[in-house]
């Protein structure tokens, strides 16, 4: 125990006071020894990116693009900067005119630069988890892509031109602030498309469109957590592949009326084809993935 005026409180508080000031110098010298490394790291990977057309800059702390993604020119075939903080991509981003793979995923993003619609032999492009409002009216200029994947945005429509992209096979709007699901009837001229994900799009209405039903290679729908109100015949009646239509959560969806319209016998035969052979090679599955994934009846 220590008394008033006690010595000892002197050099305790002291012994504090340098305490503190160690503290501050090494996490300075511990920053300034990340940001050298990080530095030394970068030059590694721009060299690397320039040998071999692919960039990696997945998680890596970053606000924007460094300046050798840019340079790399036509040399760049793949571009990975998921999960970081970018909240702005430079117009020289159109300079990458042989870019296969692009994935910006969980960032910053409000919007796409206009060059970007110049990158037409992207084949993935993946943004989501960003703060999209809207896509590129011409987006349809990239007639290369196979996937697009804009989930977890706060995108409000697609563009019309989006049924350009004659090769896509995968799209995925889910989490997103759609109205209508009619405003992607746009779709229904993406003959290769396999799978369509708009779930999570609370707000969203509407009948699947008639324009679908000229997918004929279309295996999965899935609206669920939505406000859409039904299915048109055209769907049931011509997608041949369909074998998953997923609409739980969905509390316009009657399930009697669904049943009832015109097609869907020959989609249920498919679809129990489908958990037929899944039972018989004996492929082990929650109850959840082999029922046919509508609401209950109400």
């Amino acid at each position: 125990r220590t008394r008033a005026g006690d010595p000892m409180d002197f050099f305790n508080a002291v012994g504090e006071y340098f305490e503190s000031i160690g503290a501050d110098i090494h996490a300075s010298y511990d920053s300034m020894w990340r940001s050298r490394n990080r530095a030394n790291s970068e030059d590694k990977r721009a060299k690397s990116a320039s040998a071999t057309g692919i960039v990696t800059e997945r998680d890596a702390a970053l606000r924007e693009l460094p300046r050798y993604v840019y340079e790399l020119g036509a040399r760049a075939r793949v571009l990975d900067a998921g999960a970081n903080g970018i909240e702005r991509i430079d117009d020289a981003i159109g300079t990458l005119s042989m870019l296969k793979t692009v994935r910006l995923d969980a960032n910053a993003l409000t919007a796409l630069p206009r060059t970007f619609t110049n990158l037409v032999t992207i084949r993935t492009l993946v943004l989501r988890g960003n703060a999209l409002k809207e896509l590129p009216n011409d987006i349809g200029n990239l007639i290369a892509l196979e996937e697009l994947d804009v989930s977890d945005n706060a995108l409000t429509s697609v563009p019309k031109s989006l049924g350009a992209c004659l090769k896509l096979r995968r799209f995925n709007a889910s989490a997103n602030a759609m109205s209508t699901v009619e405003d992607f009837e746009c779709l229904g001229t993406c003959v290769d498309l396999e799978e369509i994900v708009l779930s999570k799009n609370k707000d969203m209405e509407g009948c699947l469109p008639v324009s679908w039903g000229c997918l004929v290679k279309l295996k999965e729908i899935d609206v669920d957590g939505t406000n859409v109100e039904g299915v048109s015949k055209e769907i049931f009646i011509a997608c041949d592949a369909l074998q998953t239509l997923s609409m739980r959560q969905c509390p316009r969806i009657d399930k009697a009326t669904l049943k009832a319209t015109e097609g869907f016998d020959v989609y249920e035969a498919k679809r129990q084809n489908k958990h037929d052979k899944q039972l018989l090679s004996r492929v082990l599955m929650d109850e959840s993935r082999l029922d046919e994934r509508l609401p209950p009846n109400r």
